[in-house]
């Protein structure tokens, strides 16, 4: 007996359990560890297989089934505690036939120093942020160790930064719990001591003394919110388990950042210093973990959150050609845009989403056989799929490639923020292309100004909402768009002619 979910069959006994973090994004390369119990016995299973992309493994409980009949899940990951957010025990018969089991894990919080700035990635609180004050002034540019460790213990006054996760060598880091003040004024004494009985030890106490970069807080308010910080984490390590955790410690001047070389088409990761990263997008970033593709007409001297998107590395290898499994007609419109920059460079034409979007269709049609009518309804439902997600068709598509087109649309076609000749223009031609070949001419020019008009009574009304009760609603859309009509009449000409094409064929 079996169970169709997801368009795969599972049996009785399949286990199917989806790792996931605090915002529900998918934990892949984790180790899933059960905490299995029955009724005079409990026992520790290790399934076989690390989670995939979307943080799901599969596992046959045949053959512990009669000894268990319910358990908990943990994981082994480097950046994850073991312990799920939220412990319970689940029971065995509710997760029959593959039904998803979702448990979800909170991130190991990790510091990072990039020489002012000292910030903890502490999900899913906000990313904390602490000035300090190197006081050797040392340029971490030039050393070679970037990943660092350090663990944390109450009731310190300073913190050994280590060179290896088992605490064995120290690096000539410490993270002194003191203000830069009260650091710099300990050293003097602490020198004057040395200088003192300099008779007895002349050189290496002194030169003991010089070979630590101290960190410390610029000012008491940093500190004791430091503290108060720290403990917390402290805290919640031992929840976990983890009563001696070892935290990464990254000291590091340089961020990496998704780059579009726009004359082969594909895209490099290079890092960008610290000091062109806005503290907005670093701070997204420790959260996060996502990489951001920089926009192509970004010129100014700081990266800010207007001039950047997150992009995946999956996405990354569609656009790379590493990963050649998607729809093909992803991989015609990438090439399409790579071939018309060679034309056009950096001045594509303001409608060129007419120019795009027919060639999407055309290009879908050519490759489907039988009835033409059926060709061209399947292509038109499967390019609006493919170009944004969307109420009517859903994500699925979008997400599974076809943001590849987006991101070298945007970056290809597209001078400034805000420029009209943006893919949201394709997703216009391409709607109002299927409305009035699917159904008729006259239910798409309704459809096309009313979207409008919608558009354009949300945007007031979130305009009121934020003037009486001072609030801020971000987003708040174009309103009543003519550059979206304009798209919207193009389409509805497309698919007029295209349902004359199939009109003609019938009496060929």
């Amino acid at each position: 007996m079996s169970n169709k979910e997801n368009t795969q069959e599972y049996s009785k006994d399949t286990l199917r359990i989806q790792i996931v973090d605090f915002k529900d994004n998918p934990i892949e390369n984790a180790e899933v560890i059960l905490l299995a119990m029955g009724q005079r016995e409990g026992q520790k299973i290790a399934l076989p297989n690390k989670t995939n992309s979307q943080g799901e493994t599969l596992f046959n409980l045949q053959g512990y089934i009669k000894n268990i009949n319910r358990f908990e899940i943990t994981i082994n990951h480097p950046d994850y505690y073991s312990y799920p957010i939220n412990r319970n025990r689940k029971i065995c018969r509710s997760y029959e036939y593959g039904r998803l089991c979702v448990e979800s894990f909170d991130k190991i919080p990790t510091f990072y120093f990039n020489g002012k700035m000292l910030n903890i990635s502490q999900c899913p609180n906000p990313t904390k942020k602490y000035a300090l004050k190197n006081l050797l002034n040392q340029d971490s540019n030039n050393q070679t160790q970037k990943e660092y460790y350090i663990q944390l213990q109450s009731n310190q006054k300073s913190f050994n930064i280590y060179k290896d996760g088992n605490l064995t060598q120290e690096s000539e880091y410490i993270l002194s719990l003191e203000t830069a003040t009260q650091t710099k004024s300990n050293q003097i004494q602490h020198t004057q001591q040395i200088r003192q009985t300099q008779d007895l030890q002349p050189e290496s106490a002194l030169s003991q003394s010089n070979t630590n970069t101290i960190l410390s807080f610029d000012s008491k308010e940093n500190l004791e919110q430091f503290t108060k910080d720290i403990q917390e984490i402290i805290i919640k390590d031992k929840k976990k388990g983890n009563t001696k955790l070892v935290h990464r410690f990254i000291i590091d001047y340089d961020m990496p950042f998704v780059f579009l070389n726009k004359d082969i088409g594909r895209v490099n990761i290079a890092d960008l210093p610290y000091s062109s990263i806005s503290q907005e997008i670093l701070t997204n970033k420790l959260e996060s973990d996502k990489l951001y593709i920089v926009k192509s007409w970004f010129n100014e001297q700081v990266v800010g959150m207007n001039d950047v998107r997150k992009i995946s590395l999956q996405t990354i290898d569609i656009i790379n050609r590493k990963d050649m499994s998607k729809n093909p007609l992803i991989y015609k419109a990438l090439d399409k845009l790579i071939e018309d920059y060679k034309v056009y460079k950096d001045n594509f034409p303001q409608e060129y989403y007419v120019e795009f979007g027919r060639y999407m269709v055309e290009s879908g049609i050519q490759e489907k056989t039988g009835i033409l009518y059926i060709k061209i309804l399947e292509t038109l439902i499967e390019c609006c799929e493919l170009i944004t997600d969307s109420l009517m068709f859903g994500d699925k598509e979008y997400k599974n490639g076809g943001i590849a087109i987006f991101h070298l649309y945007e970056n290809y076609v597209s001078k400034f923020e805000g420029d009209e000749n943006g893919l949201d223009k394709v997703s216009h031609f391409l709607f109002s292309t299927l409305m009035a070949f699917r159904d008729n001419v006259i239910v798409a020019n309704i459809a096309s100004v009313g979207n409008e008009i919608v558009d354009y009574l949300s945007l007031n009304a979130k305009k009121a909402y934020n003037k009486l009760f001072n609030n801020k609603i971000e987003n708040y859309g174009t309103g009543f768009d003519k550059g979206d009509i304009k798209a919207n009449n193009a389409g509805i000409s497309y698919g007029a002619e295209l349902k004359e094409r199939v009109i003609k064929g019938l009496f060929q």
